[in-house]
């Protein structure tokens, strides 16, 4: 009888522990300063993000209407930007940046985020999909030079796909302000990312395509990103 319960108390604390793990993701990180660096653990919860480190004034709390983006910029680098001012830059909002440790993100984080977030997550974990409705093999022209991949676009999500360290993006429709091109063989992404250091809202990403653009593929995307905004407006 006691083994029996013994074995009942042990699948109840198996239970009850994964689903407080699954309330919280954990890393071990580092805190990269202007001057220097501190380490701590960044806690992903239920209703907020804490730093915990023994250097004070560097730890924080946020709730996650308080973080005005945040950024998963690679299996291993998180930057937080809240409302905070850095008085020196001119009221700049600060930015918190964090490089993980040990181990990597999981896909699942994006997942948990977009699901709490208030503003868009801005992601570089490209979560796996089902058969894309349309691919486009593309240059991203990023100034001096680009990177190249593959642009799949799904019923939810644009992904940019590409082996080159820290340019791949995932993008929901709702978080891309516009669609653009000046042609066949360009398009234009305006998201809004302010987690690469800009002091405005969006940012550009303009792709040049290897193929001529099809104008099904252009419409599919125009309409994920204006329709809902046509629908709402009809109803009024």
């Amino acid at each position: 009888m006691k083994s029996k319960i013994a074995y009942f108390c042990l699948g109840w604390l198996l239970i009850t522990g994964s689903a407080v793990s699954a309330e919280e993701i954990r890393f071990p990180v580092r805190h990269d300063h202007t001057f220097g660096s501190c380490r701590g653990e960044l806690i992903f919860r239920e209703d907020g993000v804490d730093f915990i480190t023994p250097e004070k004034k560097h730890a924080r709390a946020w709730k996650y209407e308080d973080i005005q983006q945040l950024g998963l910029l690679s299996p291993q680098e998180i930057v937080i930007l809240t409302y905070e001012d850095r008085k020196w830059q001119l009221g700049r909002d600060r930015d918190f940046r964090f490089q993980v440790t040990q181990g990597t993100i999981p896909p699942s984080l994006a997942a948990m985020l977009r699901a709490k977030l208030t503003r868009p997550l801005v992601s570089a974990l490209l979560m796996p999909e089902g058969t894309p409705e349309f691919q486009i093999p593309v240059k991203h022209e990023r100034g001096l030079s680009g990177t190249q991949g593959v642009l799949e676009v799904s019923d939810e999500f644009i992904l940019y796909r590409t082996d080159a360290k820290g340019d791949s993006r995932a993008w929901r429709y709702e978080d891309i302000a516009s669609i653009g091109t000046t042609g066949p063989y360009q398009l234009r992404l305006t998201s809004m990312d302010r987690v690469q250091g800009e002091f405005g809202g969006e940012r550009n990403f303009v792709f040049t395509l290897k193929r001529r653009l099809d104008p099904k593929i252009y419409d599919f995307i125009w309409w994920k990103i204006n329709g809902p905004q046509i629908s709402t407006a009809s109803r009024k």
